[in-house]
C-alpha cells in the first residue's frame, strides 16, 4: 500500500468531521442522544448502554444505582452527579429528589400530592420532593411542548 501526501492546497474538498456510522450531523441533538452509549463503570469491568434505555437513577452514598426499561438494574461507581454530568442531555434527565433522577422520555404519569411521584413506563414508582416539583413541573412543560 501506497501513501500519498498532499498539502491542503491539493486537497479535493474541504475536510469533514467524521460522525459515528448511526448518526448524522444534521440530526437533532434529542435523536443522537437516544443512539447514544456510555460508559459505565462497575466493579465487575465496564458496561456500556444506551442513554435512552434509562429510566432513572437513584444515589446510593458515592454509587448510583441505574434502572432500565426492562427492570435491569446496574450499580455503577459513580456518584448520582458525576452520571447526570456524563449523560449530559438537557432536559431529557431531570432530579426530581435529592436521591432520584428521571428519564422524561421514560415518563408514563404525574401524580398529584404535595411533591407527588412519578410512574415510569416500567411501573417504578419514583417519588417528587416537595422543593423540586415546581422545577421539575417547569421542566415537563418545556420538555414536551418542544
Amino acid at each position: 500500500m501506497r501513501v500519498v501526501k498532499t498539502s491542503p492546497s491539493q486537497s479535493t474538498g474541504p475536510r469533514l468531521p467524521l460522525h459515528h456510522r448511526d448518526e448524522s450531523p444534521h440530526q437533532p441533538t434529542a435523536a443522537r442522544s437516544r443512539q447514544r452509549k456510555i460508559a459505565l463503570p462497575t466493579m465487575e469491568g465496564i458496561h456500556f448502554e444506551k442513554v435512552s434505555e434509562i429510566t432513572c437513577l437513584e444515589a446510593q452514598g458515592n454509587y448510583t444505582l441505574l434502572y432500565f426499561g426492562d427492570k435491569r438494574q446496574l450499580l455503577v461507581c459513580k456518584t448520582l452527579q458525576a452520571i447526570e454530568q456524563l449523560i449530559s442531555t438537557p432536559l431529557q434527565f431531570v432530579r426530581v429528589h435529592r436521591s432520584f433522577t428521571i428519564n422524561l422520555d421514560q415518563l408514563q404519569r404525574y401524580v398529584r400530592g404535595k411533591g407527588g411521584y412519578v410512574i415510569m413506563e416500567n411501573g417504578s414508582h419514583v417519588n417528587v420532593s416537595a422543593g423540586r416539583k415546581q422545577v421539575f413541573l417547569e421542566t415537563v412543560a418545556q420538555y414536551f411542548s418542544a
